[in-house]
């Protein structure tokens, strides 16, 4: 199953490529995330937090649609997008695409960013989508298969430490078997060499972003339809 979280930071587009569908994908609100649902018109299964982002007046109450409402109090040792994908994995997501993640406070955006690495998201393919750009986090021993586009690059930067035994395929700029310690920034703005490419580390955590280039009428399309 694919959970599809709406955090509260700036959502000013929809992500590119990306289609929400409500009747397979499980849709939660991490508090204020509820606004971009509303201003996307998609009504989510569940709205997790302590409610201080969302104006009382547009605040469903239990049974409204059917949305469950998970209400924390505002003094917690968590972030409401923590919590909304806590939900998320104890409701077996094994795929979570992030929404609206970044941008609205910097601490809030490098918390938001740095959650990938979080323990308990380590068996779940989690993904932040933010307009054209889609930040992922591969974990010791694994790889990813990326399907080159005009226009996209992908770049990869050093979480928590060196990432040893890096092979990139299919790159303008390979890399075979070597380290990208904290700090570098070797792995900034690879280009596609081939159709398709290969990301894969042996140690540590490596954010791969990639940016995919397009013009303004894209990147305003791809709302969903989905009243609330």
């Amino acid at each position: 199953m694919k959970a599809v979280i709406f955090a509260n930071g700036i959502m000013n587009h929809w992500p590119l490529e990306f289609e929400l569908s409500p009747e397979r994908d499980l849709i939660i609100a991490a508090d204020g995330g509820f606004n971009h649902c509303r201003q996307y018109k998609i009504m989510p299964h569940i709205i997790v937090g302590d409610m201080d982002s969302i104006n009382p007046a547009d605040m469903p109450t239990h049974g409204h649609g059917e949305i469950e409402i998970h209400r924390f109090p505002a003094r917690k040792n968590e972030t409401d997008l923590h919590l909304a994908l806590q939900v998320a994995i104890d409701r077996n997501a094994g795929e979570i695409v992030i929404l609206g993640a970044l941008g609205a406070r910097w601490d809030m955006t490098f918390s938001n960013v740095l959650i990938l690495l979080a323990p308990f998201l380590r068996h779940a393919h989690v993904r932040i989508l933010e307009s054209q750009y889609e930040f992922l986090c591969l974990h010791g021993c694994q790889k990813i298969a990326l399907e080159e586009k005009p226009g996209y690059t992908v770049s990869l930067i050093p979480l928590a430490g060196p990432v040893t035994g890096i092979r990139l395929r299919g790159f303008v700029f390979p890399l075979d078997n070597e380290t990208l310690s904290l700090g570098t920034t070797r792995g900034i703005s690879n280009l596609f060499k081939d159709e398709k490419a290969e990301i894969e580390i042996k140690e540590g955590h490596l954010l791969v972003i990639i940016e995919r280039k397009q013009d303004n009428q894209k990147l305003m399309a791809g709302s969903p339809e989905s009243g609330i």
